[in-house]
């Protein structure tokens, strides 16, 4: 490992606190079926829950919801059954996620080894992910550059995003603002490939920014617009705060994206212990 890499140290997490927040039913029909995230999805399989005018080519019809369309329009019997009355099945099953990564590789993380506990945490919530049938990202800051950089486009290997997440170096500054566009634009960009999953940022971060995304603006209020930015995509964000909550903008920023914000201490057990023991 190169020097000035941290490692990845070993941690055991609870994913269910990051995607739990991700499980209710969304109103989007996905073409693929996975093991995490209820959608509906548009093939012939799943729970019938509920239905929609048939498209043309549709075979997966309601025929239940058809004769009351018909019924209602026509008002006598026989019931004649035209195009219009037609409704095909909506099917509810689970479909994959898409997680997104985004890793704050900072000095200001990495007091007291933070950031190879940072990598411990990302390392355990990928494994998850990928043994789910997920595909995962990362997203990370470039050493000596106020830059961030996709240090891993999607993949469902483990063994890649292993070998990228210890990879990862410390980098001088904070860019969180362009880490989000990043991730943004990388989880778009591969929905417009591949819509069957289901998008969702995880931040890893302090909360505090120090490069903005526009030159001479405020680098918190381009990350708080970022995280509107990722709602009004209506792509999913957590945030696990690595800092104590008064110190960076951890709880902003997950308002701001209309997503959850909760203690990286609240995900690994064994960081809320070390915690305790520091201060004992």
């Amino acid at each position: 490992m190169p020097d000035g890499t941290p490692a990845v140290e070993s941690i055991r997490v609870d994913p269910n606190r990051v995607f739990e927040q991700r499980r209710r039913v969304d109103r989007i029909e996905r073409a693929r079926l996975g093991r995490r995230a209820r959608s509906f999805v548009g093939r012939r399989r799943g729970k019938y829950t509920r239905h929609r005018l048939a498209r043309p080519g549709d075979h997966d019809l309601a025929l239940d919801a058809t004769l009351r369309a018909a019924l209602v329009r026509s008002r006598r019997v026989p019931v004649e059954i035209t195009g219009e009355d037609l409704r095909r099945k909506i099917r509810e099953h689970r479909s994959p996620f898409h997680v997104c990564f985004v890793i704050d590789n900072s000095w200001s993380v990495h007091a007291e080894r933070m950031v190879e506990k940072v990598k411990g945490v990302v390392f355990e919530l990928l494994d998850d992910a990928t043994q789910r049938g997920d595909k995962v990202s990362l997203v990370a800051f470039r050493g000596g550059v106020p830059e961030a950089t996709v240090a891993l486009p999607p993949t469902s290997s483990r063994a890649r995003a292993r070998r990228r997440l210890e990879d990862i170096p410390l980098s001088g500054q904070t860019p969180l603002g362009d880490a989000l566009r990043r991730a943004r634009l990388l989880l778009r960009g591969e929905l417009l490939r591949h819509p069957n999953a289901v998008p969702l940022v995880v931040v890893v971060s302090d909360g505090l920014p120090t490069v903005p995304v526009r030159r001479g603006a405020d680098p918190v209020a381009d990350l708080l617009a970022e995280g509107r930015a990722l709602r009004r995509a209506r792509i999913g964000c957590v945030v696990a705060e690595v800092a104590e909550p008064e110190h960076g903008c951890a709880a902003a920023l997950a308002e701001a994206s209309g997503g959850t914000c909760l203690p990286l201490s609240a995900l690994a057990a064994g960081l809320l212990l070390d915690a305790v023991e520091e201060a004992a």
